[in-house]
């Protein structure tokens, strides 16, 4: 049986996270105080300087390690559990996606509730006038 691992560049991971959290390459580029251009070439041959590299993890809220791990074979997961996020694979990004939509829900029924708190407390304050 072959089994064929499709191992993604730097760029495209960079790409796939910019995708997950709804930002750009031009907000990207613009963050690190960089041309589009400038980002590709470094990119494109190799030679993202590490800090640069550091503020792009910082900037997409994940870990630097993320970037230069492919698979997560031998760890043992109880021991580092850090390691656990594979935010490469496409559940992690499904589930990522889908734990936002929940958050917004949760904020929107939260809002919901306070509208209905606050109608109850004028009714209760009319009932109490008469």
């Amino acid at each position: 049986m072959d089994t064929k691992v499709e191992i993604m560049n730097l760029k495209e991971k960079i790409l796939q996270v910019l995708e997950m959290k709804k930002f750009t390459y031009a907000d990207l580029a613009s963050y690190l105080n960089i041309s589009e251009h400038d980002l590709d070439y470094a990119l494109e041959h190799n030679t993202l300087e590490i800090r640069t590299l550091e503020l792009i993890s910082k900037e997409l809220r994940i870990p630097l390690y993320s970037f230069f791990r492919e698979n997560f074979n031998g760890f043992d997961f109880e021991k580092e559990p850090y390691y656990n996020v594979n935010i490469w694979s496409k559940e992690e990004a499904k589930f990522t996606l889908e734990l936002k939509a929940l958050r917004q829900e949760v904020e929107q029924l939260r809002a919901e509730l306070r509208q209905k708190d606050l109608l109850i407390d004028a009714l209760e304050g009319q009932i109490t006038k008469n």
